[in-house]
């Protein structure tokens, strides 16, 4: 197998036509089908099927598909790491990150590098908490920054903080007034909130069912940024991670604490046994610089403790979200 073979099947699936793949790599149509067929052949399933002139990737197919993808890239990037190095650049700085942090508190912490502290190319990837884990086990990215879980076989947990889940609201709805926001003013209120159920959100829902409390309709999306936007055009009440909340400060939306106080953990990841270069490390202290000084109730908590951090959906402790 060779990266041309995985190209050319990707290109058939993006075009979803062997002609139009063929006019994309500048191949004939033979070479392309005669292509495909030689890698179904060397994996052993199918990975396309035919609907008339087009073509549909099957279900090993889509499976592959995301493998090839990811196979590919780090081709690239192997020769692009070459090029820098033999030109004196250095290495590339690989993040992986969950979106709430990678917008949250990235780009700020970045601004506070200074040039000389910032290597020549800085690559961050936005990924569930799980695959952020995956990134940096595997080596594709040197640090990560994620929400639970974080205690994972072959890394080690730099940094752990949290933080209170906040509410965010329309600048002119009449829970902006609050300074502590009740449990009893989401009676009949629509909420926007994070999709995962089993996260924060499962235990505010529990806690306003044994209060008798009822909420109105319920939004919900998978990252809180979206969340922010929703709360902010539709007036809903956006339950959400304080990291988000915080580090965006989108204009016309004001955050408010909640009587209920659940508390959101992040932390940083490295691989176990692998030496920390000075530039990740600056960059974690002016991440952890941004969070302390605008994020309200933070906490710096003791690394060791991740893993009694449990994230199940009985438990008393609770949950980072997949934003």
């Amino acid at each position: 197998m060779e990266t041309r073979d995985l190209q050319t099947f990707l290109a058939v699936a993006a075009s979803g036509s062997i002609t139009k793949a063929a006019d994309m790599l500048g191949r004939s149509q033979p070479a392309v089908t005669r292509t495909v067929q030689d890698l179904e052949a060397e994996l052993g399933f199918e990975l396309l099927h035919r609907a008339g002139r087009r073509v549909q990737l099957s279900e090993e197919g889509v499976a592959f598909e995301e493998e090839a993808r990811r196979l590919l890239m780090s081709f690239t990037e192997l020769a692009t790491r070459a090029k820098m190095i033999a030109a004196g650049k250095g290495r590339i700085l690989q993040i992986a990150t969950t979106a709430a942090i990678g917008n949250g508190l990235l780009p700020a912490a970045m601004a506070e590098l200074k040039d000389a502290e910032l290597p020549h190319e800085t690559h961050i990837g936005h990924f569930l908490a799980s695959t952020v884990a995956q990134e940096v086990r595997s080596g594709r990215a040197e640090i990560g920054f994620s929400s639970l879980p974080l205690d994972t076989q072959g890394l080690a947990v730099l940094r752990l903080y949290s933080a209170p889940v906040v509410v965010a609201l329309n600048e002119g709805d009449a829970l902006a007034e609050f300074d502590v926001v009740p449990l009893s003013a989401f009676a009949d209120r629509r909420l926007a909130t994070i999709l995962n159920p089993l996260r924060f959100q499962s235990h505010i829902t529990r806690t306003l069912a044994s209060r008798g409390i009822e909420t109105g309709a319920v939004i919900r999306t998978n990252t809180a940024y979206s969340a922010l936007l929703i709360a902010n055009k539709t007036g809903a009440a956006a339950i959400i991670d304080p990291v988000t909340a915080y580090g965006l400060n989108l204009p016309g939306v004001v955050i408010r604490p909640i009587e209920l106080a659940v508390p959101f953990y992040w932390g940083v990841l490295v691989a176990q046994k692998r030496p920390l270069r000075p530039v990740p490390q600056a960059l974690i202290e002016a991440v952890e610089a941004v969070a302390e000084r605008s994020i309200a109730g933070f906490n710096k908590l003791d690394p060791s403790t991740a893993d009694q951090l449990v994230t199940g959906p009985g438990s008393s402790m609770h949950y980072g979200t997949e934003a």
